[in-house]
């Protein structure tokens, strides 16, 4: 098989079910070990339905992401991360199924809901004449902390802004404000995070930068609900994803264990000018379920 640049050796799996996967640094170890640390949901969706009208976006999904880790939806332009993400943060009603989050119902429990999450979207639409610690202490006063500025000040601090604090948002680089939209995101002090493309547009130092925060939530007892179409991102940061296609779950589960049942254990990677072995990763999961030529069984 023929995956972009990548072609696949077609070796049996081992029938045992044991991982075979080689893991190295061009692997996916970073993901957690591939048994849950934990067994407490924040999410369950069970059979999620939704339309806009004739078309039917969400064809009856299900999935369960857990406490302290980071939980990846994965899908092409259409296929229903948006709607999903929406209907799970409270911002829009849906048809049918069961949503639980953080033991809400998202649309009949809105009220209670909103403040133990923090959502940080693509275009996160700050007040560009107003500065950094301007934005944070309007956002604080929403939330009713306590002390606005000091919370402000501690999240700047944390997302590494604390000297841009003055600046007009209008002045600050493209790695600046994500780094600000996340540091929004956690003003209220939630227990889940919703991130959209946080690292869209990012250098590498700024996205490691972001990595790191979302590293250190989740190691403090936060959850994250990631969507990315950076598939090496998704690799390094989630314990579990999902692939959504065509408005259903094509698959579920720890990174490694969906490669090591799905794939073939090895792969040919252009790498450096030439070809080079490496176990498959999740880029070759998502074309395998996503691309109709090879990803029928």
């Amino acid at each position: 098989m023929v995956f972009g640049l990548c072609r696949l050796f077609v070796v049996p799996l081992a029938e045992s079910g044991a991982v075979i996967l080689e893991i190295s640094d061009n692997n996916i170890g970073k993901s957690v070990g591939l048994e849950s640390e934990t067994t407490e949901s924040v999410i369950r969706v069970q059979n999620l339905k939704h339309s806009y009208g004739s078309l039917s976006v969400l064809q009856g999904i299900s999935f369960t992401a857990y406490r302290g880790q980071v939980f990846g939806l994965l899908g092409a332009n259409g296929a229903g991360k948006t709607t999903t993400v929406r209907i799970l943060c409270g911002q829009m009603a849906y048809e049918s199924g069961l949503v639980d989050v953080l033991g809400c119902d998202p649309c009949r429990d809105g009220g209670k809901l909103r403040p133990l999450i923090g959502v940080m979207s693509e275009n996160p639409g700050h007040y560009e004449r107003l500065s950094a610690l301007a934005n944070l202490v309007f956002f604080a006063r929403i939330f009713q902390c306590e002390e606005p500025k000091s919370r402000a000040l501690e999240l700047l601090k944390l997302v590494g802004l604390e000297d841009k604090q003055n600046e007009p948002v209008s002045h600050l680089s493209k790695g600046m404000h994500q780094r600000l939209a996340l540091a929004r995101a956690l003003i209220g002090r939630p227990q889940l995070l919703f991130l959209d493309e946080p690292t869209s547009g990012l250098d590498p130092t700024a996205a490691v930068k972001v990595h790191q925060l979302i590293d250190k939530f989740c190691v403090d007892g936060g959850s994250v609900f990631l969507t990315t179409h950076y598939l090496r991102e998704a690799e390094e940061l989630c314990a579990q994803v999902a692939i959504l296609n065509d408005g259903r779950i094509a698959c579920c589960g720890n990174p490694l264990e969906l490669c090591a049942k799905y794939l073939p254990p090895e792969v040919e990677r252009k790498r450096g000018g030439r070809w080079v072995h490496q176990a498959p990763g999740l880029e070759e999961l998502f074309q395998y379920f996503t691309d109709r030529s090879i990803g029928q069984e």
